[in-house]
């Protein structure tokens, strides 16, 4: 199987070495052959990673595939362009759609990523690994190392050439520094900085504690939010209690206390509310007794709305307290 999606990539790279759109779309098709492998041959247990040619050239993109076979309610993350990918460095990521076979029991989540190295050993190998989400932390599983051969071709006409004979041109150099100069350029740019800071310094530790506010509230709602969704349109329970960590650690972060650990009691003496009261007790009879209702979501927007308010009262607290 291997071998025939990689015969069909170097088909694709072939007719269109001078588009590389259509490169993209030879890609394609060789992840629907991983897809179908998988999803034929079983669920995997580990990432299934693979270099889509058997050789490669120094400075000349390529492509990885990475696939996993998995339970449908299972959370997984593929690395993203942050990731080290030593030796090779990463240009870009291509991430295709879950797909579930008939029967429901197994899911299967892929991506390509087109890569270049400029190393020049004859073998070099890369293990990406991919993450799952479960309870809060996200736990890496490695598959195997995949090696792949470095064709030095474009190497050749460089060992080649004739050694450059070195040429040299004496220059005149300026036998005195100008200290006083130097010394009274840092002292201009110094008096300048502690001028910005002392008239605008205040401002601007407020400004940067209010961005780093919004910039944690939008990562928490969109992760909320997706497992919202989930909980919605599934009716999973697994997905309504990984909302419910999600919103514990977020109120953790933005209020200082360990929430994550608080019960439900603690959490209602510290954030008095009736609504939100009653939505915590609805879920933890959902979570604790198995009890599917299709309530669920509209006591995860009540959370949702809850910790919205602590958000904008925080926020205003920053912006009507002086900073000392």
């Amino acid at each position: 199987m291997i071998y025939l999606f990689k015969s069909i990539y170097r088909i694709s790279l072939k007719h269109t070495c001078t588009d590389l759109k259509l490169n993209l779309i030879g890609v394609g098709l060789c992840m629907l052959f991983i897809l179908w492998g998988n999803a034929t041959f079983g669920q995997q247990s580990k990432p299934k990673g693979t270099f889509l040619t058997d050789s490669i050239e120094v400075g000349k993109p390529f492509f990885y595939a990475l696939s996993y076979s998995h339970a449908p309610n299972r959370e997984v993350f593929f690395p993203d362009t942050t990731f080290s990918y030593t030796p090779f460095e990463i240009i870009s990521k291509k991430s295709f759609p879950s797909v579930t076979n008939a029967a429901g029991t197994i899911t299967i989540d892929s991506a390509v990523y087109q890569l270049v190295t400029f190393d020049v050993a004859p073998v070099q190998t890369l293990q990406v690994p991919i993450y799952t989400f479960a309870r809060g932390d996200s736990t890496p599983v490695f598959g195997r190392k995949d090696s792949i051969f470095l064709k030095k071709s474009n190497l050749n006409p460089i060992l080649k050439k004739e050694k450059l004979q070195p040429s040299v041109v004496l220059a005149p150099l300026s036998s005195n520094f100008n200290f006083s100069r130097l010394i009274g350029t840092l002292a201009i740019a110094l008096g300048i900085a502690i001028i910005i800071y002392w008239v605008f310094g205040k401002d601007i530790y407020k400004q940067w504690r209010l961005i780093k506010l919004q910039r944690r509230h939008l990562e928490y709602l969109r992760s909320f939010n997706r497992l919202l969704r989930n909980a919605r349109e599934k009716n999973n329970i697994k997905d309504a209690e990984n909302a419910i960590i999600v919103w514990k650690n977020y109120l953790e972060r933005l209020e200082k206390k360990p929430f994550a650990t608080y019960t439900t009691r603690e959490i209602i003496d510290n954030m008095p509310d009736d609504a939100l009261a009653q939505a915590l007790k609805k879920m933890d009879g959902i979570i604790y007794g198995q009890v599917k209702s299709n309530n669920m979501d509209t006591f995860l927007e009540v959370l949702k709305t809850g910790a919205t308010k602590l958000y904008r009262s925080k926020r205003r607290q920053i912006l009507d307290n002086p900073v000392s």
